[in-house]
């Protein structure tokens, strides 16, 4: 009696959004990635823009810009989670603490590379 070959499974394809694939730290924090890179851009734009551009505004008083940019986050994290169905106090702070410091570290390198080209 012959042997068949056995096939292996296709491999599973992580659907991707440039290099990032569909399931990340984002899933460990009951979001989609679109969700997780929506909060993270918008807060990162409310940043940069609001009062006008950042770059017109270097060195002055960024109390408003940087409160309203952080207060934006676990309002929207939560409106995230809560459209999924995955609403938790523990993810909830997690989410909103991840992605607040995400948003440190991009919005002081803006800062920093603005500051140093004006």
């Amino acid at each position: 009696m012959l042997m068949q070959p056995t096939q292996n499974p296709p491999a599973e394809r992580f659907r991707l959004f440039a290099p990032l694939p569909a399931n990340g730290p984002w899933t460990a924090l009951a979001l989609t990635r679109g969700q997780f890179l929506g909060i993270l851009i918008g807060a990162c734009l409310i940043y940069v823009f609001l009062g006008g551009p950042l770059w017109l505004h270097l060195r002055q008083n960024d109390f408003v810009r940087i409160a309203v940019s952080y207060l934006a986050i676990p309002l929207a994290v939560a409106i995230a989670q809560r459209h999924s169905g995955t609403l938790r106090l523990s993810t909830w702070f997690a989410a909103s603490g991840v992605i607040a410091a995400l948003k440190l570290l991009v919005t002081a390198g803006i800062a920093v590379v603005l500051g140093i080209t004006h």
